[in-house]
């Protein structure tokens, strides 16, 4: 057969790095023009592309006209579309035949999915729901390999809110993706219901999708916002730097033990070896161990990614009880639309209990507790629970503060009342009578010669004695 391109046998670095970017990037697809073409939009931009399988492929963005080469967009269509293996030979190449656009179609080129008969989320694909609306078509059952139709991404991996087609098929679909396809919808039909992406029938009013869109924002918090690069909940144990942020450093032995990169420099802990990260939610790696090599704290390049054998950190299960835990009663906004949890990806239903964790994700306590026996943070920022070094056994439902203080530093100089000297906190002062007992939070305690009894009185991070003071002596003492 004759080919208009020519065979590759590997991979070109071009290809390579556009593969790389359409599997972290979100791209939605919006229409398909019959089984090859394709219009899709990236997350966050504007414009629309159109992409063609064939003999060239062909793609409509700057990119592809500039090198000749497939783009990003024509990768994700071969990834995530057809769920090609990015060592395939076919997901490489600068076009396809007939013959072989044929396999593709047909995924002839995908392996058999092995399933194990006692799975139960397997055996129940074609269950219904519970909990569903009257009227209304059954909820399918989400399973392991399940995608959005859209973005093409894995449903339980990704960890993204859902919704389902209540009219049609009643498959689930991601809300963010089904608001950037109502948009492309409106721009040529009026209408105030959605069609569904997948069997053209009704998927939901358009009012209730923007209610959906408006509840599932709540469950995205700010720890999710934050740079990859800070680890939060992680305390340095040497320094007391909370968050550690930059490259992380955590002893391979002890459990809830970790260090920054300035003490792991300084040698600290030199009994055991380390494993470091430079993002919360990336693998640990191996620290070389000879630092004529490399410095002491860069990562060891290894060909196998898999995650080395680190101190296992459960969380205790009185940190668990800890961690507050409500039941869901009616009139709660947990039964609102779009409220759900981002683990099973179902929505929160009368009696369920309901646990939140302390960067302010709710998960249901069935889904969350096995995972947070064994790993100690969060699912979905990785957000660290549990350190002894700053957990108190007596607290109880009282959660560490989200972003803790930088370094501690004793800057008595920065404490002061105007006029009047710090004096150190163990020199001791006896005051004079009828005088007034001014005390700093920070412990050091100063005498003023004013009037008489003793009330409480807070005032610009001072804790004031005083009883019948008015508001221009108290204007006088403070200024």
């Amino acid at each position: 057969m004759f080919r208009k391109t020519t065979c590759r046998n590997t991979v070109s670095d071009a290809v390579s790095f556009h593969q790389a970017q359409a599997l972290n990037t979100t791209i939605f697809l919006l229409k398909s023009f019959g089984p090859t073409r394709f219009l899709l939009r990236e997350e966050g931009e504007v414009r629309n592309f159109t992409v063609c399988l064939g003999d060239p492929h062909s793609c409509t963005c700057p990119v592809f006209t500039k090198e000749q080469e497939p783009c990003k967009h024509i990768c994700w269509v071969l990834l995530r579309k057809f769920r090609l293996p990015r060592e395939h030979e076919y997901s490489f190449q600068l076009g396809l035949v007939e013959r072989q656009i044929l396999e593709v179609l047909h995924g002839l080129h995908r392996t058999k999915d092995h399933r194990t008969e006692n799975d139960p989320s397997a055996a129940s694909g074609s269950q219904p729901v519970t909990g569903q609306e009257a009227g209304n078509v059954w909820r399918k059952v989400i399973q392991a390999q399940d995608v959005c139709p859209i973005c093409r991404e894995v449903l339980l991996e990704k960890k993204q809110p859902v919704s389902y087609c209540r009219f049609g098929c009643g498959n689930n679909v991601h809300i963010s993706c089904m608001k950037v396809w109502a948009d492309h919808q409106r721009l040529s039909d009026r209408k105030e219901t959605v069609k569904c992406p997948l069997c053209r029938e009704d998927f939901s009013s358009l009012k209730l999708l923007q209610e959906q869109v408006k509840n599932a924002a709540k469950l995205f918090t700010a720890s999710e916002r934050e740079k990859p690069g800070r680890h939060l909940g992680v305390l340095c144990h040497s320094c007391r730097l909370c968050p550690v942020t930059g490259k992380c450093f955590k002893c391979t032995v002890c459990s809830y033990f970790y260090l920054c990169e300035d003490c792991s420099k300084k040698g600290c802990h030199p009994q055991h070896p380390f494993a470091s990260r430079t993002k919360r939610k990336e693998k640990w790696h191996l620290v070389s161990e000879d630092p004529k090599d490399e410095p002491r704290g860069a990562t060891s390049q290894s060909v196998n990614d898999s995650v080395i054998p680190v101190a296992a950190d459960p969380l205790p299960e009185n940190v668990l009880d800890c961690l507050p835990t409500v039941r869901v009663r009616s009139g709660s906004r947990l039964l609102d639309v779009g409220q759900q949890c981002r683990i099973c990806l179902l929505d929160f239903s009368l009696g369920q209990h309901v646990r939140t964790l302390p960067c302010r994700h709710k998960f249901h306590a069935s889904c969350v507790d096995g995972i947070l026996r064994k790993s100690n943070c969060c699912p979905l920022d990785g957000y660290v629970i549990y350190n002894p070094s700053i957990w108190r056994s007596s607290e109880r439902k009282i959660c560490p503060k989200l972003f803790c203080a930088t370094r501690p530093e004793n800057n008595l100089k920065d404490l002061f009342i105007p006029g009047v000297a710090l004096r150190d906190r163990n020199t001791k002062v006896t005051p004079s009578h009828g005088s007034l007992h001014v005390e700093v939070l920070t412990g050091s305690s100063v005498t003023l010669n004013t009037p008489q009894q003793l009330i409480t009185d807070r005032f610009q991070g001072l804790c004031i004695a005083t009883d019948t003071v008015t508001e221009e002596e108290k204007r006088e003492l403070l200024l």
